[in-house]
Order: C-alpha cells, then structure tokens, then sequence
C-alpha cells in the first residue's frame, strides 16, 4: 500500500485536539445544512414536475376537445354544403359546378385544342432530361 502526503497535523495537545474535533464538527454539520437544502430542493423539482404534467394533461384535453369541436363544425359545414348542392340539382338549377378538370388533371378545355390558341394539353408529355 502506498502512503499519500499526510495533510493531517499532529495533535500535541488537549486544546489541538478540541480544536480539530470543532472544525471536524463543523464540517459535519455544514455537510448534513448541504444535504437538507438539496433534499429540499430535490422535493421542490419533484413537486414542479408533477404539476407541470397536470398543466401538460390539461392542456392537452383542451387541445382534443378543441379539436373535435372544429371537426364537429365542418361536419356540420360539409353537411349544410351538400343540403344546399342538393337542394340546386332537386330544383333544377345548375348541376353542381362545372368540372373543370379531367381525372388526369389536365383542364377540359385545353384537351381539345381549337383554333389559333393551340397549347401542347393532351398531347404526349414531353420528355424529362435527368
């Protein structure tokens, strides 16, 4: 076993070794004020996290709630939109809008092309170089 540097002083006397046992006391309870104040702090952290994660639970109730009273509008929008597309065919007006697109995308008026405005619609799509 190897001997470090010795940083204790030699006790010669009753009143070295009462000095030693006050600083040595000291020390302790400096140590024992540390650990009580982390504890309490310790304690604190743990109290703000679990009431944080009420805030959090809350917070996200909210959030769902107000996410199914939005959908719950649109369901209610789509519906009324779809009562009144109805309610247009039923009476004899237009037959909803008019579509103006095909189901590739492409407008319907571009796919046949007349006259002096003739644009590539419909045609073979050109060619991507890499």
């Amino acid at each position: 076993m190897t001997e470090g540097p010795n940083h204790f002083l030699p006790i010669d006397s009753d009143q070295d070794l009462e000095t030693a046992a006050v600083i040595g006391a000291a020390a302790v309870q400096k140590l024992i004020a540390d650990r009580n104040h982390l504890r309490m702090e310790l304690g604190a952290s743990r109290a703000a996290q679990e009431d944080l994660k009420r805030q959090l639970a809350v917070l996200h109730q909210r959030y769902v709630e107000l996410g199914k009273a939005i959908l719950s509008q649109l369901q209610q929008f789509d519906a009324t939109m779809r009562e009144a597309i109805g309610e247009n065919e039923a009476n004899g007006d237009a037959a909803g809008p008019k579509r103006q697109f095909d189901g590739n995308g492409v407008p319907l008026d571009a796919a046949k092309p007349s006259g002096a405005n003739r644009h590539s619609y419909g045609k073979a799509p050109l060619p991507v170089e890499p």
